[in-house]
Parts: structure tokens; C-alpha cells; sequence
């Protein structure tokens, strides 16, 4: 049975709806899934794999750092802070609105690497994305944190 999940590269994405008004509550979970599949697929180090996630000509905008523009960008700067020892990324989903057809999710995030002296450290802040519809679901257009 087809449901707005939709396979890409191995995984479920959500498949978008376009017609969201008054559909929020029912979207949430399937938003929850997608952001759940980007966090999975850091998690498993397959950091070419988020390629998939994000929009042609996506912003990434890292904290204190100028934005990275597309895909191979985003997916070279997440290579590097696996690289750096950073792991068991976590995120929830706080709030989401529509906005004309784009849909904007926000929340907490939450992430293990190394701190003062190799010591492992918690990190957290808040995270922002908005998502467009792409050909096979859900893109990832700004994907933005503190």
C-alpha cells in the first residue's frame, strides 16, 4: 500500500503534500520520519547519503560560519564533524508551520563529541529547516542551528 513515504536511496522519506492547509497535525509525523532518516543516516556515517535530504541549491548555515550552498557542500561539512569524533546526534521536533508550499520544522538538537582534554561532551542548541517539495518528497532547503 502506497503511503506519502516514499522510497529514496534505501530510505523512507515523506512525500510532500501540497495541499497542506489545515493538514499540519497529520504531517507532523510523517516530517518527525524524515528528519529521523537524516538523523539515521549521520548517525550511520553514511554522510553522502544526505545528498539525498537536501534541495539543488540548498543553504546549510553552521553557526558563526558562512552558508554552504547544495548538496556535496552540506554533505562536506557533515563529513567533517563525523571525521572530528562527533556522534550520536539526537533531535526532536518542537514546531512546524506552512509557509506557501514549503513546510518549516524547528527544534532541539543534541550531539556527543570531543570536548577540553579528547573528553567526550554533550553539545545542544536549537535547529531550524524548511523543506520544499522535491520530485520524490520532501527537500531540504535551509537547514540552519546554534
Amino acid at each position: 500500500m502506497k503511503t506519502w513515504l516514499t522510497d529514496l536511496a534505501g530510505e523512507n522519506l515523506v512525500q510532500p503534500d501540497t495541499q497542506m492547509n489545515g493538514r499540519l497535525p497529520a504531517i507532523q509525523p510523517e516530517a518527525q520520519a524524515l528528519v529521523d532518516k537524516w538523523v539515521q543516516t549521520f548517525n550511520a556515517g553514511r554522510v553522502a547519503d544526505l545528498t539525498h535530504f537536501y534541495a539543488s541549491d540548498a543553504r546549510i548555515v553552521p553557526p558563526g560560519r558562512p552558508a554552504l550552498v547544495g548538496p556535496e557542500a552540506a554533505c562536506g561539512f557533515f563529513a567533517d564533524i563525523r571525521a572530528q569524533g562527533f556522534r550520536d546526534y539526537v533531535v526532536d521536533l518542537g514546531d512546524m508551520f506552512n509557509k506557501d508550499l514549503s513546510l518549516v520544522a524547528s527544534g532541539r538538537w543534541a550531539l556527543r563529541g570531543p570536548g577540553s582534554g579528547g573528553v567526550l561532551q554533550l553539545y545542544e542548541g536549537n535547529w531550524l529547516n524548511v523543506f520544499v517539495p522535491g520530485p520524490a518528497g520532501w527537500l531540504i532547503a535551509v537547514h540552519m542551528w546554534n
